[in-house]
């Protein structure tokens, strides 16, 4: 007993963790456990967990987003240059071809582009001529002041792009639309998907001229709408006067202005040499009354 060796707390520490559930000592489980892990603290506010993967995720969520703004963004410009190479320039070149094309893609107005309806046709397109003659059939419009806002538009933007041209003196837009039965205009529904369905029928015409002075440099322009019935007419001007009667109209009809004149003059009736002078007044409204009715009479 006296020649046997005391185990230090460390051996007896190692000792006992070599032992498994069963008892027995077991060398895999003790080298398992002296091997030395990263430590773990929950207090910690940088990395608690002892890992960095929110660091990593929040890295990769921003890259993704960055990419994405920049596919859109470069998408965004290649369609806008596309889109300006591909629209046809009527004042360089003012032929049949183009003139489709213009009418299949829009041309350049303003900050932005003029689409046309999508049954568009062009009737003729000659610049020995100087003329450019299209028709169109106008399926959004809900009726015809619509159909004129809109197709005005259209008509001037495709002439500001044609009369440009040398060549070209004359533009001619006519402008067609689907009625039923009535003559009310009927448009497509739910997008698109349930067109129109009636009679196409003639509505009117823009015709563009442009005129050059022999003895200025001045170019004029001229417009004139034509085709338009009384029917149609008096339909656009409904629709101006059913708009315009939401706002309070500052006439006033012949029954409202004689009383107005009527008050005014027993107010005047009313009037002594107090207005002068002061104190109360002479004259009770009863004289003026008397007085206003003797001059009607």
């Amino acid at each position: 007993m006296h020649g046997t060796s005391r185990l230090s707390p460390e051996e007896i520490t190692r000792l006992f963790s070599q032992i498994n559930e069963a008892g027995i000592v077991d060398i895999k489980r003790g080298n398992a456990q002296a091997t030395p892990q990263r430590a773990i603290d929950p207090l910690s506010l940088t990395d608690p967990s002892g890992s960095t993967a929110g660091r990593a995720i929040s890295r990769t969520a921003l890259a993704v987003i960055v990419l994405v703004l920049f596919f859109v963004l470069v998408l965004q410009i290649g369609y806008g240059v596309g889109r300006r190479l591909s629209t046809a320039n009527l004042s360089e070149s003012a032929s049949k071809i183009n003139v489709e094309h213009a009418l299949a893609t829009g041309v350049e107005w303003g900050n932005g582009f003029t689409q046309f309806p999508a049954w568009s046709h062009v009737d003729e397109a000659d610049e020995a001529a100087g003329l450019i003659k299209v028709s169109v059939t106008d399926t959004s419009s809900k009726n015809e002041l619509e159909l004129l806002s809109s197709t005005q538009v259209q008509s001037t933007a495709l002439a500001t792009n044609a009369l440009l041209n040398e060549k070209i003196q004359r533009v001619v837009y006519n402008v067609y639309a689907i009625t039923d039965r009535k003559g009310n205009i009927q448009h497509n529904k739910f997008f698109g998907f349930i067109p129109a369905q009636g009679t196409r029928r003639a509505i009117l015409t823009y015709v563009w001229t442009k005129e050059v002075s022999e003895h200025s440099n001045y170019i004029d322009w001229k417009l004139k709408i034509i085709g338009m019935d009384d029917k149609v007419a008096r339909k656009i001007q409904n629709q101006v006067n059913s708009v315009s009667s939401l706002i309070e109209a500052d006439a006033i009809n012949q029954k409202v202005f004689n009383q107005q004149q009527e008050e005014r003059t027993r107010e005047q009736l009313l009037h002594g040499i107090e207005i002068f002078k002061g104190g109360h007044a002479q004259k009770q409204p009863r004289d003026a009354r008397d007085k206003s009715a003797s001059k009607a009479r």
